[in-house]
């Protein structure tokens, strides 16, 4: 009878615990049955002897024991509560991602995952091929260009899509086109003739062939020696860097025509012009491949009025030359 007492005892505390399923706390009920121990312990209920448990079977001291005990329990199972529904702490910051790193190689890779999908032609840089250069004296009427103007290019497909954003009427042509003011006649050619065109109100668009070579041909219309600045895909055809009108460019004599053959390497050698893909263009590989499809032209023409006085200056430098220096 004393034995099953104090049984009943530990089930009125046990049934204490269960009461907390109410609350379904997630995966705790473990720790809590450690707490029921430890505070079970602490009152020794399990290592009361038999022949002491006597002393305790007052009823009095029964009623007491129960309601301490109890109240203990009820304020053990709310703290077990409380710390089961405090929020989580919030996870640590990611770690700084460092320039160079992942993140720029990341960057990199979509980059290059973006100009693989971009459809038609850009310009790659072929073969090498001879190609003299010889350099001359061109004074510039102005730091300015008299005229800057550009044309595009891309295959049918697209070059039929840009006319269409473009919108009015579109006829297609053959041959060379006027530039800079009828300054020039100008078009991409192959073998001598000239690539098919669409003018779109007076904007020309280039009908190119992938894995196709081509020259852009300059024509001087002018009476006037003029100087022309050239890119392709937004890069000087002279440095293959990123133009600018004021780089130096080449320079025709009125009537004059020029093939430029593709990006200078040294003043002997180019790498010619071949269409193909936007990925494997010249610009791409420098950088960039945000302006294909286009070819600039930038023209200058010559300050004649100073052009003839240096002229005149040489030639009475000339008149004075002695042909016997080392006379005394």
């Amino acid at each position: 009878m004393i034995i099953f007492d104090c049984h009943v005892l530990k089930m009125l505390h046990l049934g204490g615990m269960a009461s907390a399923d109410c609350y379904r706390p997630p995966r705790r009920m473990y720790s809590q049955a450690l707490s029921l121990n430890a505070y079970f312990s602490a009152f020794n209920l399990a290592r009361i002897p038999n022949a002491d448990i006597s002393a305790f079977m007052n009823p009095a001291q029964i009623r007491r024991s129960i309601v301490v005990c109890s109240a203990s329990l009820i304020v053990t199972l709310m703290a077990s509560c409380s710390t089961m529904y405090s929020p989580a702490p919030p996870p640590p910051p990611p770690a700084p991602m460092h320039a160079g790193s992942g993140s720029s190689r990341s960057d990199a890779y979509a980059s290059k995952t973006r100009i693989d999908e971009r459809p038609g032609l850009g310009t790659s840089a072929g073969q090498e091929r001879y190609s003299q250069l010889e350099t001359t004296r061109m004074l510039r009427k102005s730091d300015a260009p008299d005229a800057v103007e550009s044309f595009h290019y891309n295959d049918e497909a697209g070059a039929r899509a840009m006319a269409g954003v473009m919108g009015g009427s579109m006829t297609k042509h053959s041959g060379l086109f006027p530039a800079a003011g009828e300054r020039l006649k100008v078009g991409l050619v192959r073998y001598g003739d000239a690539y098919p065109h669409y003018d779109v109100n007076g904007k020309r668009i280039v009908i190119g062939e992938n894995g196709g070579h081509y020259e852009v041909r300059l024509e001087n219309r002018s009476k006037k020696r003029i100087e022309v600045v050239v890119s392709v895909d937004g890069l000087n055809v002279l440095t293959g860097m990123a133009a600018s009108p004021k780089q130096r460019g080449f320079v025709l004599e009125p009537k004059e025509r020029y093939d430029v053959d593709g990006f200078r390497k040294d003043r002997t050698t180019v790498k010619s012009f071949v269409f193909g893909s936007v990925a494997r263009s010249k610009a791409a590989s420098t950088g960039g491949a945000s302006n294909v499809g286009v070819i600039g032209l930038a023209v200058f023409e010559e300050d004649e009025a100073r052009a003839k006085a240096e002229l005149q200056r040489e030639q009475l430098a000339r008149e004075n030359a002695n042909a016997f220096p080392g006379a005394r």
